[in-house]
């Protein structure tokens, strides 16, 4: 099966989770040294919080056979030296109704608690590095994974 990443709004991801991209707004306060917006997005998490970071590695072909998720928490990704792709898929949907979203420097997103999600694609590197930020201890106590029907995903 084929589909085709789009760019991300918060529209077309919300029923994924949020996204939280650069203001164009007033900042909420500033100087002349700094400018600063505050709540651009939000989340609840149960107790502490982790950082890590992914790094992700172009493949000879954009193809997905495996997602997890989390029932616990949700998930932010940021990028950190390249924009990638982030396939998504809710529970109880098959295969043909995934979704792709390009995530360029700049925005963030969260997924919400228990969306099928794959690991990253790299958009025009060979390699990719993200923070992956959610409930500590989620790596060793919350994740779920699960083999899919090949999902091949087409972006520029």
């Amino acid at each position: 099966m084929n589909i085709k990443a789009k760019n991300i709004t918060e529209d077309n991801f919300k029923k994924f989770g949020k996204i939280a991209v650069s203001q164009k707004t007033e900042p909420t306060s500033f100087s002349k040294d700094y400018k600063f917006w505050s709540n651009i997005a939000d989340y609840n998490i149960l107790g502490t919080a982790e950082i890590g970071i992914c790094t992700v590695y172009k493949q000879t072909t954009n193809e997905i056979t495996m997602m997890e998720r989390h029932l616990n928490t949700p998930e932010i990704l940021i990028p950190i030296d390249a924009p990638f792709i982030l396939p998504l898929l809710l529970d109880g949907e098959w295969e043909d109704q995934a979704e792709a979203f390009k995530v360029d420097i700049g925005e963030a997103v969260i997924i919400n608690e228990a969306v099928w999600h794959g690991a990253c694609l790299p958009i025009d590197k060979m390699e990719s590095s993200y923070f992956v930020i959610f409930r500590k201890g989620t790596p060793l106590e919350d994740v779920e994974k699960k083999e899919i029907k090949k999902i091949k995903i087409n972006f520029p």
